[in-house]
């Protein structure tokens, strides 16, 4: 039995310690049971306050608690206990100290409130009761009070009514010096409210001799007062203001309405035609000094002209179309409606004057192409027009400014649309210049030919998107008429894409297409090498420049097809700009052939072939033929590329080379072997047929072999529209010779 305690002991020294989590546990359950205490708090579970070794009960009993952990733990296990109670003995003094310093201190406020409190509820009834004998002491006064004055009572209320009559009866006699007074000093709107106020009494008591004669000094006044309104009425001098309040005091004397709506348009009428004179004057105006901008133009139409007819519409609106809308009787609505249409006839034709002047300042201006000056000047205006429609939407503004902005959005893209036609013609002039100035063909000139078409597709793609970038301002989303779909749609589609972009690749495609309607017996005024650059712009406009102008344009303006309005495919254009490329490419072919062949024909028509001498040399023609068309070959290379050669067997591409050698004499060949070379030649011609003016390919190769065609053509019916004699023929076998030596390295297919 000795022996289990000292293993115990070593067993717990190599024993790990406890878990901090649990000590953690066991301290918290520790402050809630000090807290339990503190506070009188029951804990539910009974049995647990009646166990004598838990240290937070109240059941706890030291000598059974030592007992029990002198038996269970080692002495290292008690040390730890121990410094672990010790602990926890410091952390309760602390946290006890800390809430009894809290709770007394509250604890001390609460009983100062409390004591405050009862201190202010007692002066609070002592008031009470003061104010409840105070209370009692008024009703006794009053009731003695009331009671003494029952009898007067009805007295004094009698009286009270006389002395308001008589102070009535009194502003009634003093009626007509008050509205003369009022004339006299020009506060008309201060005589009518006078008068109206009493005119009800007056018509009342008229019978009565005394009333009737105030009455009569009244109208007479009134009389006065009415004809001189009427004259402030026709003043040209009176502002658009002025007249409104002349016309709303006629209309309080009872004047008829429609008399003076009818007087109250033709006055503003006066007035406002001064502002359109300005206005006229102002857009007559261009490029003249002290001529406003687009935006102060606008500024001063609205601020002006449309701001007093605003008032206009407002005041007349409010005087002879609203007052009786108010009514039930038929009469009345009729009046309002007659009244409303009259004032929407005068609106129009005012409106259409403005509109008119303000339409020709904004198409001068469109031709500045100054799209973001000319949008902010047209928002402004579409925004006052609006604003407007709100006060009278039968009068039709909306759609006024609906049609102008329409209207100046065509000009302005009509403009930017006839710039880049006049910027293209302009390069192709330029163009066109260049290529006469130098006469015939040589290195620069061929060297130039790439610029030159450069130049022409620069002047396309730049001026396109100079003229889309200026036009999105018409689309920006801080316009206001930008948000309109159907403007927005009807721009985008019809004007822009339609427009320009598709109208200006169509133009360039006709004016390029215009060069190959020469007809056959007439000579070009234009420079073949002009035909050979627009071939290669189109060609790659076919292949690239479209579909980039198309997506680009679409990008910015994305179109969106409504109703009978359909889009351009780009495939139409595509296809009509191959078809173009390669007219011009073909005409570009024939006008060159026909150039070349023109010097073999008179070469071969100047010339006697029965009595030519024996040949010594090729003739100089056939040398400047070459030479032609070596220059030819340099030109097109610069614009397209060389292309493939056709394979050739052994014998069909081979360069033939023949002997001119016969006895030792300078004779090509004997007769019977020209025969039998004529015979062969004459089978070749009917075995193997050559399309001359066939369709060529975008090679350089296949270019110099069509105008090669054209020209041996030619020197072929030429030669066989000639007789020949013995040398006459050996010339031409030499020429013949010497074109085969030479241009046999500048077409595609040998044979």
């Amino acid at each position: 039995m000795a022996e289990e305690p000292r293993e115990r002991a070593e067993s717990s020294a190599t024993a790990p310690s406890p878990d901090s989590s649990g000590e953690d546990h066991q301290l918290r359950r520790r402050r809630r049971g000090l807290l339990r205490m503190y506070y009188g708090v029951e804990n539910e579970q009974g049995k647990e306050q009646d166990n004598p070794v838990d240290i937070d009960k109240a059941g706890f009993q030291p000598p059974v608690f030592m007992e029990k952990i002198l038996r269970e733990c080692s002495l290292n296990e008690l040390y730890k206990k121990e410094e672990r109670m010790k602990r926890e003995i410091q952390e309760l003094d602390s946290n006890m100290q800390y809430l009894v310093y809290e709770n007394h201190s509250k604890f001390i406020k609460a009983s100062e409130t409390i004591r405050e409190m009862k201190d202010d509820f007692q002066r609070l009834e002592d008031d009470m009761t003061h104010l409840g004998s105070r209370m009692e002491d008024i009703t006794t006064a009053s009731g003695s009070i009331n009671r003494a004055l029952a009898d007067r009572k009805r007295e004094i209320v009698k009286l009270c009514g006389v002395h308001h009559l008589l102070k009535k009866l009194q502003f009634l006699f003093e009626l007509p010096s008050r509205l003369n007074k009022c004339m006299e000093m020009g506060f008309y709107a201060q005589a009518v409210k006078t008068y109206v106020k009493a005119s009800r009494v007056l018509a009342q008591y008229q019978h009565m001799p005394s009333f009737s004669g105030i009455q009569s000094d009244c109208q007479s006044i009134v009389a006065r007062l009415k004809s001189d309104l009427k004259n402030r009425l026709d003043d040209p001098n009176s502002t658009t203001s002025m007249t409104a309040e002349t016309v709303d005091l006629l209309l309080a004397l009872n004047e008829p309405p429609s008399q003076l709506c009818h007087q109250f348009l033709d006055n503003s009428q006066r007035q406002l035609e001064k502002d359109l004179a300005v206005i006229a004057a102002e857009s007559e105006k261009e490029g003249e000094r002290g001529a406003m901008d687009i935006v102060e133009y606008v500024n001063v139409v609205c601020s002006g002209f449309l701001a007093n007819l605003s008032l206009v519409i407002q005041s007349c609106y409010d005087m002879f179309v609203k007052r009786h809308l108010m009514s039930t009787e038929k009469e009345e609505l009729k009046r309002s409606e007659v009244a409303q249409q009259t004032l929407c006839e005068f609106i129009h034709s005012l409106m259409a004057q403005c509109l008119a002047n303000v339409r020709r300042k904004l198409e001068k201006e469109s031709v500045h192409l100054d799209s973001g000056q000319l949008v902010k000047a047209v928002d402004k205006l579409s925004g006052k027009l609006q604003a407007m429609n709100r006060l009278l939407p039968a009068a039709g503004l909306e759609h006024k400014s609906k049609q102008l902005t329409q209207q100046i959005a065509e000009s302005h893209t009509s403009c930017h649309a006839q710039r880049l036609r006049q910027s293209f013609s302009d390069t192709l002039t330029s163009v066109r210049q260049a290529l006469v100035t130098a006469r015939r063909p040589s290195s620069q000139q061929d060297d130039s030919l790439n610029g030159h078409c450069t130049a022409l597709y620069a002047s396309i793609k730049s001026g396109l998107e100079s003229s889309l970038g200026q036009l999105k301002a018409f689309i920006e989303p801080t316009v206001s008429f930008s948000d309109k779909r159907q403007f927005r749609e009807t721009f985008c589609l019809c004007l822009v894409r339609e427009g320009i972009v598709i109208s200006f690749i169509n133009h360039v495609l006709d004016t390029c297409h215009r060069f190959t309607e020469t007809g056959d017996d007439q000579s070009p005024s234009y420079p073949p090498s002009l035909v050979l650059i627009l071939s290669r712009l189109v060609h790659d406009m076919d292949r690239s420049t479209i579909c980039y102008l198309v997506s680009y344009g679409d990008e910015r303006f994305p179109p969106r097809e409504q109703g009978p309005i359909v889009a351009t495919p780009t495939t139409q254009l595509l296809r009509r700009a191959g078809d173009v490329a390669q007219e011009l490419l073909d005409h570009y072919v024939k006008v060159q052939g026909q150039v070349i062949s023109q010097m073999i024909r008179k070469s071969v028509e100047t010339r006697d072939w029965l009595h030519t001498l024996e040949p010594r040399s090729v003739r100089s023609g056939m040398k400047r033929v070459v030479e032609e068309v070596t220059l030819l070959d340099k030109q097109v290379a610069t614009l397209y590329e060389d292309g493939a050669k056709k394979e050739q067997g052994s014998e069909g591409g081979s360069r033939h080379t023949y002997s001119y050698t016969q006895g030792g004499k300078g004779y090509p060949y004997s007769s019977s072997a020209m025969d039998s070379s004529l015979l062969s030649n004459i089978q070749k011609l009917f075995y193997e047929r050559i399309e001359v003016f066939a369709t060529v390919e975008f090679f350089k190769l296949s270019i110099v072999t069509g105008i090669i065609k054209i020209v041996l053509k030619a020197l072929l019916e030429c030669v066989r529209l000639r007789t020949f004699g013995k040398f006459g023929l050996q010339q031409m076998q030499v020429d013949s010779h010497y074109l085969q030596l030479y241009l046999w390295r500048y077409v595609s297919d040998e044979q």
